[in-house]
């Protein structure tokens, strides 16, 4: 049976510790939580878990070969995960993480994970969260895969009673209240995997194309 949390603005922080603790402990056993992000409510679970991974692509429907998003609770833990967490995407995530930038990176040679795509993908993408308990999870779990507590194709559910899934299938939910509509985040990748530089805006959300030059002048944006 699923355990429900209430966390409001008002919660004492013991209990918010305890919380960040107990959903930790139920991820790193293999269990799904659904948790609070900046807009909308999302299915997370442990990055390197890949029955779990399978049962949230399960759960949304996706198609296949669809792959989760990774969120860290800091930079530190980037060297071992990626290979081209290079100076530019350095400054970029100093400047706007915590919050709504995702960079996409190519994974370790050695790193044994399946986001959904059967290992195939050369590339995978992340970002620090601005919600300040999932950060908290993502740094006492270690890298977190998520997705968007929806069915594949639908917009994200700003209320935890709305969330689609069977209470079997969920540890834990935490119910952080209706969360606020808001853009997604901006996405930052490389035109040619594997060369230095060559940053892209591959999709404009929350950061502008401005704020980002000012930080990376030589920055383009895909055509699509």
């Amino acid at each position: 049976m699923s355990i429900y949390i209430t966390l409001t603005p008002e919660s004492a922080p013991e209990l918010v510790t305890a919380t960040v603790t107990q959903v930790a402990e139920l991820l790193s056993g293999g269990g799904i939580a659904v948790l609070a992000a900046e807009h909308g409510y999302i299915y997370a679970c442990n990055a390197f878990d890949i029955e779990a991974v399978n049962e949230i692509h399960t759960l949304r429907g996706d198609p296949n070969f669809t792959a989760m998003q990774v969120m860290v609770g800091g930079t530190e833990v980037l060297t071992g995960l990626a290979r081209d967490f290079d100076t530019e995407m350095k400054s970029l995530a100093d400047s706007f993480w915590p919050g709504l930038l995702t960079i996409a990176l190519m994974p370790q040679n050695a790193l044994v994970w399946d986001l959904g795509d059967h290992g195939e993908l050369s590339e995978f993408v992340v970002r620090i969260p601005d919600r300040e308990f999932l950060r908290a999870v993502a740094k006492a779990t270690g890298p977190i895969a998520v997705a968007s507590a929806a069915i594949a194709g639908q917009g994200a559910s700003s209320q935890i009673d709305f969330v689609p899934a069977h209470e079997s299938s969920i540890a834990i939910y935490v119910d952080e209240g209706e969360l606020p509509a808001g853009p997604a985040s901006t996405l930052i990748r490389r035109a040619i995997l594997g060369k230095p530089g060559g940053l892209e805006i591959a999709r404009l959300g929350a950061i502008s194309q401005a704020e980002i030059a000012a930080i990376v002048p030589t920055i383009a944006v895909a055509v699509n």
